[in-house]
């Protein structure tokens, strides 16, 4: 029989396995992220600054631009509170948690995104009379520098706001939320603006719209994912 002594001497000779891994430095730290991230109170109180200071921005160049004669009859003032409530609302069902606290699905904010720009179209068709004759093109440039303006603070805020925030779909979130800071800029541009041409109203007016979904898409890619 084997001497049991011989069996274990043999064991000094066999190669360790693990000898590779061992020799290997270990691996670096992750950095700590630069911003904490916020607790939900906290993000929803950023929110909702960010939201009533886009709103003082607006009525601020509205005040300034200066209002229209007839913008208390009921042809121009109907579609503003509608799109006042599609923003709002719009503005909730893509910020605000669901059930079980999980975000808005990715259908929805597609028709989010399909809601404010046809929204927008349907009141603009149904307020729009023909011009007395073709409209300079002064005053449709004037128009979209105005409304884009409007419209910058908003996008600028909700950029910085929700920067680290979605937890899916960040493109599509960045993109409903910049077309309702866009349609927030429109009420505004209506509410001073006195033509109601409809392809003024559709192009120079509704050009914030476009313009921020596509920002917000490229925001929310780039910097909203959680």
């Amino acid at each position: 029989m084997t001497d049991d002594r011989d069996l274990l001497e043999g064991l000094e000779d066999i190669p360790d396995p693990a000898a590779h891994v061992a020799g290997r430095p270990p691996p670096p730290r992750m950095a700590a992220p630069a911003e904490p991230s916020l607790t939900r109170p906290a993000r929803e109180r950023r929110v909702m600054s960010a939201i009533l200071a886009g709103l003082g921005w607006v009525l601020l160049l509205t005040l300034i631009a200066g209002f229209r004669a007839d913008i208390g009859s009921p042809r121009v003032a109907i579609p503003l509170v509608l799109w006042a409530l599609l923003s709002g609302l719009g503005l909730r069902l893509a910020l605000a948690p669901r059930a079980r606290g999980l975000p808005a699905g990715v259908r929805a904010l597609q028709a989010l995104v399909a809601a404010a720009p046809i929204g927008f179209l349907a009141a603009a068709v149904a307020m729009s009379a023909p011009a007395d004759g073709p409209l300079p093109l002064m005053a449709h440039f004037r128009c979209s520098a105005i409304a884009l303006g409007m419209a910058l603070l908003p996008l600028a805020l909700a950029a910085l706001v929700l920067r680290r925030s979605f937890l899916s779909a960040p493109a599509w979130r960045g993109a409903a939320v910049g077309a309702l800071c866009g349609l927030g800029a429109v009420i505004g541009i209506q509410a001073h603006c006195s033509y109601d041409d409809l392809l003024h109203v559709a192009f120079a007016h509704g050009l914030p719209i476009a313009a921020g979904a596509l920002l917000g898409a490229a925001a929310g890619a780039l910097r909203g994912r959680a």
